[in-house]
């Protein structure tokens, strides 16, 4: 068997980790699994083990057979749709992006949110983007000549039998493109518009950042933060003026997907990452310093040194003291109790990427220093991470692999080995969010 290419095998001792650099796709490798990676033979009662890893691991795209295809040539997927697309007839001399949603779709539904978000930008744009559902097809942009319209809507159809959201891209004097998933799709608005979608933050969606994106919002404003566009969305005059002050952010910059969100539904200063919670302020000065560190870590993501080592995940840190990490779902809940963990001793960083570094002397990982000096920071003494609803109780191995996953691609190897090397002696301690807020409050208490 062969890894497919970016694909690396980090070994936790006897098991390891067999994870994709480019994207996020990871599995756990038993002692078993890991000898036939290096080669070795299944045993005959390990046959239909080996058989069953070895469908799972293809599936994931992390190996591959070594063989070449033999299955027949011929239009399919995306090969139909182009040729699909390069018959119509009637079109308008203009481009047309044709997107295939879904209401049952998650990803369409936060592509809704921003395209709402994003109104004025459509207003003026000089294409057309027809998003076709089982309900009918919507024109957004510039209008199209009515006799193109059913074929427009058919090929959105055909298009969404390779999964929702699809498009494909019409361009005058250019042969058809198509474009599937979320920031496929997001990345064609953004070049339509003239924004570069390279330079441009485009988080995957979950069904959290869709409830929170779907409520309508005053605006979306553009932050370049290390070399890149950052989208934050704003609802209320005051949560605009912050944004505007603390990020230099600037409104109608291109087609923009929403990344941040400020709001004041009553009391309190909310800012959100997509659906996580990663503050709630109760002035405009506090929110504006929490907002400066949050977009102060998109750009240290962006212009991370050599042996940074940036994982989705978040990080309690006690002043001079250590650093425990907990699973990025946990954000929302822990900020909620913030003033709880505070009096323990513990702040909540709200960084949108906790970055590491491995000490040369005693490989320890620890947060990079807050004076710039390169000295190290915090030290990680712990990761809390969410124990299975259902099933036998998880082994180490099985949690430090789920953890080695919570690295940010694109990935090094070198950072992969590096970190699932520094975490074999870290204490790793699997329950909820609930026990995890306990655990805080009683290991600052016996500090104190």
């Amino acid at each position: 068997m062969m890894l497919s290419p970016g694909v690396v095998v980090a070994e936790l001792g006897s098991s390891a980790v067999l994870l994709n650099t480019g994207s996020p796709a990871a599995a756990y490798v038993s002692p078993t699994a890991l000898g036939w990676l290096q080669g070795q033979p299944p045993a005959p009662e390990h046959h239909d083990q080996h058989a069953h890893c070895l469908t799972q691991w293809r599936s994931a795209g992390l190996v591959s057979s070594g063989h070449a295809s033999t299955a027949p040539a011929g239009p399919s997927g995306s090969g139909a749709l182009e040729a699909q697309a390069a018959g119509l007839t009637t079109l308008p001399g203009h481009p047309v992006l044709v997107v295939a949603m879904s209401d049952a779709c998650g990803f369409c539904g936060q592509l809704t949110a921003d395209l709402a978000a994003n109104t004025s930008c459509l207003a003026r744009l000089g294409a057309s983007v027809l998003l076709v559902d089982p309900t009918g097809t919507r024109l957004l942009g510039r209008s199209v000549y009515t006799p193109a319209y059913p074929g427009l809507t058919r090929l959105g159809q055909d298009a969404a039998r390779q999964g929702t959201p699809t498009a494909v891209l019409l361009s005058p004097g250019r042969p058809p493109e198509v474009r599937t998933g979320f920031a496929e799709v997001s990345h064609a608005l953004m070049t339509l518009s003239g924004a570069d979608p390279h330079a441009t933050v485009v988080e995957a969606p979950t069904s959290c950042s869709v409830n929170v994106a779907a409520a309508p919002v005053d605006a979306v404003l553009t932050a370049r933060v290390g070399g890149t566009r950052l989208g934050i969305a704003v609802r209320g005059p005051e949560a605009r003026r912050i944004a505007e002050e603390a990020a230099g952010a600037v409104p109608e910059d291109g087609y923009t997907p929403v990344t941040l969100t400020l709001e004041r539904p009553e009391t309190l200063h909310l800012l959100f990452r997509g659906g996580e919670l990663l503050a709630r302020a109760r002035t405009p000065e506090a929110l504006r310093q929490v907002l400066d560190s949050v977009l102060a870590g998109y750009a240290r993501y962006a212009t991370a040194e050599r042996g940074e080592i940036p994982l989705l995940c978040g990080a309690a840190v006690r002043e001079g003291g250590d650093a425990v990490l907990f699973p990025r779902g946990w954000m929302s809940d822990l900020v909620t109790r913030a003033r709880q963990l505070d009096r323990a001793g513990w702040r909540l960083r709200p960084e949108p990427y906790t970055l590491l570094r491995s000490a040369p002397d005693t490989a320890t990982l620890h947060l990079p220093g807050p004076d710039g000096t390169g000295r190290p920071g915090p030290a990680v003494t712990a990761v809390l991470t969410q124990a299975p609803e259902t099933g036998p109780t998880p082994t180490r191995p099985r949690l430090l692999a789920s953890i080695v996953n919570w690295i940010a691609r694109p990935a090094t190897t070198d950072a992969v080995h590096t970190l699932a090397a520094a975490l074999r002696p870290v204490p790793v301690l699997a329950g909820t969010w609930q026990e995890a807020v306990t655990h805080l409050k009683r290991s600052g208490q016996a500090d104190a």
